[in-house]
Parts: structure tokens; C-alpha cells; sequence
């Protein structure tokens, strides 16, 4: 009976998670049809403008084009469809937390109502999630199998060396990278805008002005999409959770301590708010709705 009633708490950690990823896909999309049109918008009209014929299908194409991104923003964008992304992580993760504390036999569940306290704590954590019930409803999760009970060498290698190799530090290459391409096209428009700024400056093309105000706000957009995304701060704090857990664990196979015992409880404990406290910190910056 307890293994199936861990189960479906595994279960609704799972259906949590897609929750959570659907939200965040639809925003990942909007915000790039957003990119898209924004650029898309300002060359088009800009293309119309230097055919003389700003009511051609091309310029009321770019018209529309960045007419719809207010709508976007205001309709897919909206700082509660991102706390309701991070709320459903949230909850997620914690109750993926509380399983493993349990499966350790970490505290607080190391006596006979151990089962009682983790159900008791799920309930808890389901609770900061009434608001989000139609989306927790439209997660269908592929049931995949709990953790079992962990020795040490099971915890450690199911959670913490699996979060490092699996989460934390290709997640942080990943976002480094981006980060870094996203430079380097910003880089290009502003050498672009220069370049044909100069030469819009020495020539007699009335045709060439305008491209560089495209190219501005083209860099200028990458530059605010790149920042909302926020890249560079996702890279920097994946990689500081990945060394805090690897000290963590370097601290505990040189103390000689074993478990079950408090310093093994500590252990865990302090494992679970290393992540906990990666979790809240990339949400708390999510949360800043740009």
C-alpha cells in the first residue's frame, strides 16, 4: 500500500513537470513570434517606405505585422501566465524533493508515521497549486517508476550526480552558449548599422537611411529578447549549483559519517535546499516580468 501511495505522489510530480513545460513552451513561442514580428514588421515597412508606396501589400503587411505584437504581449505574455509557469515548477520540484528526503530516510521521515508526514507535506505542497487546476488538468503525464528506498550510494547517484550530469551543468553550457550567440548577432547589426550609416552619410542614396534604423531596432529587439530569456544569469547559477552540491558531496565522503544517522539527515537536507534554493532563485528572476 505505502509503495502505490509514493507512486501517485511520483505521479503528480510528473504531471506537475508537464504542466510547467507547457507553460513555459507557450511562452518560449510567443515571445519568439514576437522577435520575429517586431523585425519582420520594421523591415517591411521600411521596404514599402523606400518604394514610395507605403500602402502596398508589402508596407500594410509590416503594418500589421507590428500591430500584432501588442496583442501578443498583452494576450500570451502577461506576468500571471509566468507566475503560473513558475508556481507549477514550484510545486513540482518540491514535492520531487520531499520523495527523495523519504526514500533516504533523511528527517523528518525516520519513524513509523513517515508515510503519514510525506502525504501530510504533498498535500501541503498541492495546495499552492488550487489557482492552476485547469492546467494541472490538461498534464497527462507518462507514468514513469518512483525512486526506490537509497542507501547512500543510491541517493547520491540518483539525485545529486544525476542533477549535476543530467541538469545543472548542460543546462549551464547550453545557456552560456546562447548567450554568447546572441552577442555575437547583436554584434553584427550594430556593425552592420554603421556601416551602411557611414555610408549613408558620404553618398546620395536616400534609400540606405532607413536601413539602419532596422538594423537599430532589429539589435535592439535580440538584445531585449537575449535579456528576458536571461541567459547569462541562468549559465552563471546552474554551474554554482552543480559545484555547491560537488562540495556537498566531497564534505560528506571525507567526514566518514554513515547513515541512517542526523549528519546523514543534515546531509540530505542540505542537498534538497541546495536545489530548492536554485529553484527559487531563477524563479524569483523569472518573476521580474520585463
Amino acid at each position: 500500500m505505502g509503495e502505490k501511495i509514493v507512486q501517485d505522489f511520483w505521479d503528480e510530480h510528473a504531471a506537475w513537470s508537464v504542466a510547467a513545460d507547457g507553460l513555459k513552451s507557450s511562452r518560449v513561442f510567443w515571445r519568439t513570434v514576437a522577435l520575429i514580428l517586431t523585425v519582420a514588421g520594421a523591415a517591411l515597412q521600411t521596404w514599402a517606405s523606400v518604394l514610395s508606396k507605403p500602402k502596398s501589400p508589402i508596407g500594410m503587411i509590416g503594418f500589421v505585422s507590428l500591430a500584432l505584437v501588442p496583442f501578443i504581449t498583452a494576450r500570451f505574455l502577461t506576468p500571471e501566465r509566468t507566475r503560473n509557469w513558475l508556481r507549477s515548477r514550484s510545486i513540482s520540484e518540491a514535492i520531487k524533493s520531499e520523495i527523495y528526503s523519504y526514500r533516504a530516510g533523511a528527517d523528518p521521515y525516520t519513524g513509523a508515521d513517515a508515510l503519514e508526514k510525506l502525504r501530510d507535506k504533498v498535500q501541503e505542497i498541492q495546495s499552492w497549486g488550487k489557482e492552476l487546476a485547469l492546467d494541472r488538468a490538461r498534464a497527462a503525464a507518462q507514468s514513469s517508476q518512483a525512486p526506490p528506498s537509497l542507501d547512500v550510494n543510491g541517493y547520491l547517484q540518483a539525485r545529486v550526480y544525476e542533477q549535476i550530469s543530467k541538469y545543472y551543468q548542460p543546462k549551464a553550457t547550453l545557456n552560456a552558449t546562447r548567450a554568447e550567440q546572441f552577442r555575437w548577432v547583436e554584434t553584427a547589426f550594430a556593425g552592420m548599422a554603421a556601416i551602411l550609416g557611414a555610408y549613408a552619410s558620404f553618398s546620395d542614396s536616400k534609400g540606405v537611411g532607413p536601413w539602419v534604423a532596422v538594423l537599430t531596432t532589429s539589435g535592439g529587439s535580440l538584445s531585449a529578447h537575449a535579456a528576458a530569456s536571461r541567459y547569462d544569469f541562468q549559465a552563471t547559477t546552474f554551474l554554482a549549483t552543480a559545484l555547491q552540491l560537488k562540495d556537498l558531496t566531497h564534505e560528506w565522503q571525507i567526514s566518514g559519517h554513515q547513515a541512517p544517522s542526523k549528519e546523514w539527515s543534515a546531509f540530505v537536507r542540505s542537498c534538497e535546499e541546495v536545489i530548492s534554493a536554485e529553484n527559487r532563485g531563477w524563479m524569483a528572476k523569472w518573476g521580474q516580468h520585463p
